[in-house]
């Protein structure tokens, strides 16, 4: 496929190491087995969607060159046998069944019975891919092996579930984006020594595990309020305010402090009646919400910012 060779050799022009395994891999696996959604934008490296909820929550695969850092990292040889925590449609589970071949095995759970569904048609005639729903990624699933040399969570989680890090045999790894909703640290926890070393390799934006939690919800009082106080230090500093503005936002977040246990109505009603002292902030409150996603494969790639990003969230 020349398009993908094209896009990958652009991936690698920007400094990411593209393995000859991986290469060979998404070359040859075809999106169109999985995802019914428009994917042009897969070749100028952005995320694809292979489904959503009726709430508005989304899933997507993600970017290739978030595809290729994780199977770089993960060090895949022929014969290995690897749990990925989140399905990704099945094309991540595919290109790692590819590399490690048919003396491999790949492990997939899910916490969503739709995207399990999704995912084990999508993977239909591939063997060597166990696929299973779990209720939680907290809990072991039952007849998982006892021992794990590789690891891959590819949604956001606070923390490694502990079940895991205890089953990391020696130089084995668990890769996990390690933080909140909105961002994240790419960590490798690799066990030596009978100790898990983390390693960050970098900061990164992905969407949670489970589907139904990417799901929009509204804002609190207390979230509006530290999104106020983070845009007043930012016009602050960056003296896009008036001092009487910024003392006018302030009183408004130290209200809002005060609405913890407010009905939602009353929260909207409170921000409509304030909104004329957001009007002419509007454009940088969308900028908090929405990072830039890095695309090094793009063909017009200008971003430089060094930030790698999975995916939008709403």
């Amino acid at each position: 496929m020349e398009e993908m060779r094209q896009l990958l050799d652009r991936i690698s022009d920007s400094g990411i190491e593209v393995p000859q395994p991986v290469r060979e891999a998404m070359c040859e696996l075809h999106l169109e087995q999985f995802t019914t959604y428009d994917f042009d934008g897969f070749f100028h490296d952005r995320p694809v969607v292979f489904m959503e909820t009726e709430n508005g929550g989304v899933k997507t695969i993600s970017a290739p060159h978030m595809i290729v850092t994780l199977l770089h990292h993960l060090e895949l040889m022929p014969g290995q046998e690897v749990l990925l925590v989140g399905s990704k449609g099945g094309y991540l589970a595919a290109l790692v069944a590819t590399i490690v071949g048919e003396e491999g095995r790949v492990i997939v759970i899910d916490p969503s019975e739709e995207i399990v569904r999704h995912t084990a048609n999508a993977l239909a005639g591939w063997p060597t891919i166990d696929l299973r729903h779990v209720e939680s990624i907290d809990v072991a699933p039952i007849e998982l092996p006892g021992e794990l040399s590789r690891v891959l969570i590819t949604g956001s989680v606070p923390v490694v579930p502990s079940w895991m890090e205890e089953r990391i045999v020696e130089g084995g790894f668990v890769i996990a984006p390690i933080g909140d909703h909105h961002s994240q640290e790419l960590m490798k926890n690799e066990r030596q020594f009978d100790v898990l070393h983390p390693t960050s390799l970098g900061p990164v934006s992905f969407g949670p595990v489970d589907i139904v939690e990417s799901e929009p919800q509204p804002l609190t009082a207390l979230e509006i309020a530290d999104l106020i106080e983070t845009l007043i230090e930012t016009c602050h500093e960056m003296e896009l305010c008036e001092a009487e503005e910024l003392q006018r936002l302030g009183v408004i977040a130290d209200e809002l402090r005060t609405m913890m246990d407010a009905e939602e109505g009353d929260l909207e009603a409170f921000i409509t009646a304030h909104m004329q002292d957001f009007v002419q902030l509007w454009p940088m409150i969308q900028l908090m919400f929405a990072p830039t996603l890095a695309r090094p494969g793009d063909v017009n790639q200008d971003d430089d910012s060094g930030f790698f990003f999975d995916e939008f969230k709403p």
